[in-house]
């Protein structure tokens, strides 16, 4: 007991020791102020002179009257000297406030003043401490304070100050790597960190912009999700245009899911989306760009998450970084979406098969996007049925198979899609969601006769397109002369690198990447069209590694974009192309006739056109499949009919006619096929 005494004690007289210390730091005072202000101080366990409070400052007189002071202006002055060091104390902890407000020359003294009094009250010891909430409630201050029309003016004040704070702690060596951090409460854009924004947004009065609520009672996923993409925007979207384009829309959208209750923005389904936009249409804004902001959400998300998002009912495909063996960037496969197939479970199974065809396959990507096409077709009819693409039989499989045989297309489009649905159920099967597959293709694969397509562009159209291709872009112009010249594919025109062309032996080449084939190829150029090619890249500055011709962006330009724009340029000039406006292909069906007119064999030619076969290069020449159709028409009109030669039957000679004409033609058809073998350079 006595030990507890003494401790009791020695704690107490430390804590006078350390009052006394606190008040022998403040300005002189007389002693009987100092020792009597211990002393009550002592009384009331305040050992701390930063714990005086008001009420303990007014119930300081009572107990000095109780000590027989009577004088009303001395009893004044102790309670004056209890505040002078509760405020000396105060002050000293506040300095590094005070010296920030002080440096900043663009603020009034009286508003410093103001919002140096207020912070100190708030216990606030800087300017970084300020944000959305400390605003609002010096707001409320000044309400009690200042009178109204001066409001304003002090609000105004805190806001200067907390931007000039933002600027100096921007500068230096953390200057364009401050982030917004995330944090559960209401964070205002106005004082963002980083100086750049923080100014952009000063002047903004739309609260749905600048104003965020991440304090609301709802999913923590959700708020975490409209943060990330928040961050994203403001640190990629200098343009105010750009950024007005996300800020209000995206904060509409935020407390639309707050209100629908959606906790994953990755995985909204269509009806959700719908009724969004729905919502959004209600909206009367002059440009009203609510409604895309699920798309932008959507894939910032999905580029940004740690690890691929496979649960994501959007896939964007720039997130997976192919290689160009795999990837034309000339026709780009932005995303891939799930949306319309309404059966989660199968759309499950369809996600498996999309990751497969992604990670295991060597297919290009544009070739899974076509396949995935014709899966979701078939998904989608089994949404209509109410059927699992796991359970099916062979008569769901024959329903839908008759359904396509009754739409008007072509035989191979059919067989495609025959093939792919088979290629999905042997996926599943290997899974190990069937035994064996359901169905038999064969059954339904139909036979494909080949048909020759005359598209060779005429020659009155080239010298059309020849005498006005001075009112197009350089650009375009330089990629018609390569259709013309060359025969290329239209994306291996916009694929060409500067490094691609060279010359050899005083001769100009061409070498380019060919997707389809996913191999390189070597051809000759014109030296003509290698010369223009070198002033156009050297004017332009292009590098070795980079693409001739390119969009904005330094990308190789858009197949589709170069068409449209082509199609647009034609139609101006009354310009036609037999049945087509303008087609890119067809100008390799007039080189390859070309050629093959000018005595190059079709073993040249394959090689130039870069194809695999020479019965598809044969599909090219529009003048061998003429020939041949004119010496059967001439065989013809010679003999009447195959048919009337058969009936004559006993009669020997037109027995040996037939046989002599069939001769005639195999003997024309080799002849056309041995026909010389011209040199391709010299053509070009």
């Amino acid at each position: 007991m006595a030990m507890a005494a003494v401790s009791c004690f020695q704690e107490e007289k430390k804590n006078i020791e350390y009052l006394e210390r606190q008040i022998e730091e403040c300005p002189a005072r007389e002693e009987r102020f100092i020792k009597r202000g211990v002393e009550y101080l002592s009384l009331q366990s305040v050992y701390d002179v930063l714990e005086i409070e008001d009420n303990l400052v007014d119930s300081y007189r009572s107990w000095l009257q109780e000590q027989g002071i009577q004088d009303k202006k001395l009893i004044r002055t102790y309670q004056k000297t209890l505040r002078d060091w509760r405020e000396f104390h105060k002050e000293k902890e506040f300095v590094k406030l005070k010296e920030e407000l002080e440096v900043c020359d663009l603020v009034e003294p009286t508003l410093k003043n103001k919002v140096y009094s207020f912070l100190m009250e708030k216990g606030i010891h800087s300017m970084e401490e300020v944000d959305w909430d400390v605003r609002t409630s010096y707001e409320q201050y000044l309400k009690k304070t200042i009178n109204r029309e001066n409001q304003s003016w002090y609000l105004k004040g805190l806001d200067k100050l907390k931007l000039f704070d933002i600027k100096k702690r921007s500068d230096g060596i953390r200057a364009g790597r401050i982030r917004l951090k995330y944090e559960e409460k209401k964070i205002y854009l106005g004082y963002h960190p980083d100086y750049k924004i923080a100014k952009a947004l000063y002047y903004c009065r739309n609260m749905e912009k600048v104003l965020w609520d991440f304090s609301i009672d709802t999913s923590k996923k959700l708020k975490y999700q409209v943060f990330i993409v928040l961050n994203y925007v403001l640190e990629h979207s200098e343009d105010r245009e750009l950024r007005d384009g996300y800020l209000a829309p995206l904060n509409f959208f935020y407390q639309y899911c707050v209100e629908k209750e959606i906790f994953d923005l990755t995985v909204l389904e269509q009806d959700q989306i719908v009724d969004y936009v729905t919502r959004t249409k209600e909206l009367r804004l002059v440009k009203n760009r609510y409604h895309q902001i699920i798309e932008k959400v959507q894939r910032i998300l999905f580029l940004l998450s740690n690890d691929i998002n496979w649960d994501a009912n959007v896939w964007y495909l720039e997130r997976f970084q192919f290689d160009e063996t795999r990837y034309n960037p000339t026709r780009p496969v932005q995303r891939i979406s799930f949306l319309d197939i309404l059966d989660r479970k199968n759309r499950e199974y369809l996600k498996m098969y999309v990751k497969y065809q992604l990670g295991v396959t060597s297919s290009s990507v544009q070739n899974i996007w076509a396949r995935v096409y014709i899966t979701k077709a078939f998904l989608r009819f089994l949404d209509n049925e109410k059927l699992e693409v796991d359970s099916l039989n062979a008569a769901d499989i024959d329903s839908y198979m008759r359904i396509l045989q009754e739409e008007d297309t072509e035989i191979s489009t059919f067989n495609d899609k025959v093939t792919e649905i088979h290629s999905f159920l042997r996926f599943l099967t290997a899974r190990g969601y069937y035994d064996k597959i359901p169905f038999y293709p064969e059954y339904y694969i139909k036979r494909e006769p080949v048909v020759h397509h005359y598209r060779s562009v005429p020659k009155n159209t080239v010298t059309e397109i020849m005498q006005n291709l001075k009112f197009l872009p350089e650009d375009m112009r330089l990629m018609y002369l390569h259709l013309w010249c060359l025969g290329l594919r239209i994306n291996e025109v916009c694929m060409i690198k500067r490094e691609g062309y060279y010359l050899k032996e005083e001769a100009a080449w061409l070498r380019i990447y060919q997707h389809k084939l996913k191999m390189e190829k070597v051809i000759p150029v014109p030296t003509m069209l290698y010369r223009i090619m070198m002033v156009y890249i050297e004017r332009k500055k292009i590098l070795p590694d980079t693409y001739v011709f390119q969009n904005a962006n330094g990308g190789p330009y858009s197949t589709t974009h170069y068409w449209h724009q082509m199609v647009k340029w034609c139609n101006d000039l009354g310009i036609r192309c037999g049945d087509h406006v303008f087609q890119t292909h067809d100008y390799r069906h007039s080189v390859a006739t070309e050629l093959y007119e000018h005595g190059t064999s079709i073993q040249v030619i394959r090689e130039f056109l870069g194809h695999k076969h020479e019965n598809m290069t044969r599909q090219y020449i529009d003048c061998l499949q003429k020939q041949l159709d004119s010496t059967s028409e001439q065989y013809y009109e010679e003999h009447k009919s195959l048919v009337s030669e058969w009936k004559k039957g006993s009669e020997e000679n037109g027995n040996q006619d037939l046989y002599q004409g069939s001769s005639l033609l195999s003997k024309k058809r080799e002849c056309f096929r041995k026909k010389g073998k011209g040199d391709t350079e010299a053509f070009l």
